[in-house]
C-alpha cells in the first residue's frame, strides 16, 4: 500500500460514524505485518488519543493475525515442532518474546542430553537420561492445576522460572525428546497430558494394534514410566471411560491445542477476558 492510500485510509480512523471506522478498520488490520513501523510512527505523531487507541487496536490485530497464519502454516507442515508450536501460542500475546533465548535453552538441554546418547542404548535408558537432565539438573517441575497464573504457560517464562503447568511442561519436555530423535508423543487423557514412547519399527507391536507404544510416561511425576495396564488403572481410578483413543499417541498440533484450551481456562478463572477471544480463535484456526 502505497503512503497516500495509507494516510487517507488512517485520515478516516477518528470518524465518527461507526460503519465508515468498521470499514477502515478491516481494510487496516489486512495489511502486512511489515506495515506496523509506519504505523507506530503515525501513532507517535498524532496528538489524538482516539487515533492512538484505535490505532494501537489495528497494530494488536495485525500481529495477531501475522501469528495465527504462522501457527495454521505450522499446523499443515510434515512435521510441526513442539517447541516452535508453543513459542507461537505465547507470541500471540506477547510479540516482543525472546524467541532466540529460548532457543538456546532448549539447546542447551539438547546438548546435554546428546552427548550421554547413544545407538545401543534402550528406549528405557534414553528415558532415564532425559529424565536425569530434564527434572534433576535442571529442575523442571509442573506447578499445582490450582495454583492459577497468566504466565504458567508461557514457554519464555517457564523456561526461566523451570516450572509451569503440566501442559507446557509435557510440551517442552516431549519437544526436546522429539528433536533429539526420541519417539516421545502426547496422549490425550481428559484432565492431564500424559505422554509415550513409541517404536514404530517393531513390526510385532503394530499388529497387536497398540500404536506402536512400548510404555507410557508421566511428565508430572519426573518421568515416571508405566505400562498399559497401570493406565487402565488410572482410568479406572478416575471414573474415565476407557476409549481406545486414551491409549494412543496424539499429534503435536493436538498437544498445542491442549496448550490455548487451558489458556482459555485459566484466563477465564483470572478475569482477563480481553485476552479469550484471541486464544478461542487460535484454537479455531488449529
Amino acid at each position: 500500500m502505497n503512503e497516500n492510500k495509507l494516510a487517507a485510509l488512517l485520515s478516516l480512523l477518528a470518524d465518527p460514524d461507526k460503519e465508515i471506522q468498521k470499514h477502515i478498520e478491516q481494510e487496516l488490520i489486512e495489511l502486512p505485518v511489515n506495515i506496523i513501523p509506519q504505523l507506530e510512527d503515525y501513532w507517535l505523531e498524532s496528538k489524538s488519543p482516539l487515533f492512538q487507541e484505535r490505532l494501537e487496536i489495528i497494530i494488536n490485530k495485525i500481529r495477531f493475525n501475522n501469528v495465527k497464519r504462522e501457527l495454521i502454516n505450522w499446523s499443515k507442515s510434515e512435521n510441526p515442532k513442539l517447541i516452535d508450536g508453543a513459542i507461537l501460542v505465547n507470541k500471540s500475546y506477547n510479540p516482543n518474546i525472546l524467541i532466540d533465548s529460548i532457543r538456546k535453552s532448549i539447546d542447551k538441554i539438547k546438548q546435554d542430553v546428546q552427548l550421554e546418547l547413544n545407538d545401543q542404548l534402550t528406549p528405557l535408558e534414553k528415558i532415564k537420561i532425559l529424565n536425569n537432565f530434564f527434572f534433576n539438573i535442571y529442575n523442571y517441575q509442573a506447578i499445582s492445576p490450582n495454583q492459577l497464573s497468566n504466565w504458567d504457560g508461557d514457554i519464555g517464562t517457564v523456561l526461566s522460572q523451570k516450572h509451569g503447568n503440566y501442559i507446557i511442561i509435557s510440551i517442552i519436555y516431549a519437544g526436546i525428546a522429539q528433536e533429539l530423535n526420541i519417539p516421545i508423543y502426547g496422549i490425550n487423557l481428559p484432565g492431564s497430558i500424559l505422554l509415550c514412547y513409541k517404536d514404530d519399527s517393531n513390526k510385532q507391536m503394530n499388529q497387536k494394534n497398540t500404536d506402536s507404544i512400548v510404555f507410557y510416561i508421566n511428565p508430572v511425576d519426573k518421568g515416571s514410566v508405566f505400562s498399559r495396564d497401570d493406565l487402565q488403572h488410572i482410568m479406572e481410578v478416575k471414573n474415565i471411560e476407557a476409549k481406545s483413543k486414551y491409549y494412543k499417541s496424539t499429534s503435536n498440533t493436538s498437544m498445542i491445542k491442549r496448550l490455548v484450551k487451558h489458556d482459555i481456562s485459566v484466563y477465564k478463572k483470572l478475569n482477563l477476558d480481553s485476552f479469550i477471544p484471541n486464544f478461542k480463535d487460535l484454537f479455531k484456526s488449529l
